[in-house]
């Protein structure tokens, strides 16, 4: 199983925020840096606050020729925020998108800086070299793609202007169990992406985190998905590995192994309706809570990813760069 186009951009935009590669090349001080945030009526592939001003930045990242979708999202930016900075990154640009992008800040009259940059083409080859790799092998070796210059700066297009320190991002007007809960998810959603930073999926920002009792995660194919919950509406905490009836032959042949599956996970585990699962009792500290479900979400990353991504096809050959699954 290969990324497509868009996981490989996530590559390497999850490459260029972690490696800090904006603020060495555009001189940016970023914190706060977010993956597929979602915001009003888009997502965005990278957002963060400039450390200085305090404004929100906007990041586009495409591997292809500036194209239709790209443009008309960049353009629903411009008009969406009051004051900010946008970033759009692609192999190279039509003129025409360049003048139309150009002249709809100009117009807009907003404190915006448009900055515009080529990615290097030699990123590409060690982005292939990833995309051949085991998924769980991509992270520890996303420095591939740190190569020297990894985009260009286009000074000439670009429009860079004083910034006024502007947030389009409102303070939510929730109630305290919701902002609780928005809390304690973060919480498990940060303890996540620190302690397994090899599952991708972890990376990526969940919308109304407020209103979620249990957070999805895609498993490595269409309908196929991890769930957690802190607590449940029946106080229960959980991680859970579901598929669908028509991935109902890898749900069995994990069952198969039943012995060895309950071998690893202390005999905790149950299986059931497509459905494999751990479940505790809440803890009465979220830090407990959170330590559990996260060690238990490791044994099962570990365990059935190579179900998950590598059981049909003829990608089974990708098991043996992973010899810690079942």
């Amino acid at each position: 199983m290969s990324y497509n186009g868009s996981e490989k951009e996530f590559l390497v935009t999850l490459s260029l925020g972690r490696e800090r590669i904006l603020e060495k090349e555009l001189g940016l001080g970023l914190e706060n840096i977010q993956f597929e945030k979602h915001y009003p009526g888009l997502k965005i592939d990278m957002y963060a606050h400039e450390c200085s001003l305090g404004t929100e930045v906007f990041v586009e990242n495409l591997l292809l020729k500036s194209n239709n979708p790209h443009q008309e999202k960049v353009l629903k930016i411009i008009e969406m925020i009051e004051g900010g900075i946008i970033v759009y990154i692609a192999s190279a640009f039509h003129d025409k998108h360049v003048k139309e992008l150009q002249d709809a800040v100009k117009k807009s009259g907003k404190s915006i800086t448009l900055y515009f940059a080529e990615l290097n083409p030699n990123i590409f080859i060690p982005l292939q070299k990833l995309n051949r790799m085991h998924k769980l092998k991509v992270f520890e070796n996303l420095k591939l793609l740190n190569i020297e210059n990894p985009i260009r700066f286009l000074e000439k297009e670009s429009i860079i202007q004083p910034i006024v320190a502007t947030r389009l991002e409102q303070q939510e007007n929730i109630s305290d169990l919701e902002s609780r809960r928005k809390k304690d998810n973060e919480f498990l959603l940060k303890t996540l992406r620190s302690r397994i930073q090899y599952f991708m999926p972890f990376h990526r920002e969940k919308a109304h985190l407020q209103k979620l009792r249990i957070i999805s995660f895609g498993a490595g194919r269409s309908d196929c998905n991890y769930y957690v919950s802190l607590s449940d509406r029946r106080n229960i905490a959980f991680v859970e590995l579901r598929f669908s009836d028509r991935n109902s032959k890898i749900y069995n042949s994990i069952k198969e192994k039943e012995s060895i599956v309950q071998e690893r996970f202390n005999g905790t585990i149950q299986f059931k309706d497509n459905c494999i699962s751990v479940k505790c009792k809440p803890s009465e500290y979220i830090e407990d809570t959170v330590e559990k479900l996260v060690d238990i979400f490791e044994k099962m990353i570990i365990a059935f990813s190579n179900y998950t991504y590598y059981f049909y096809q003829n990608n089974q050959e990708m098991w043996q760069y992973h010899q810690q699954g079942i």
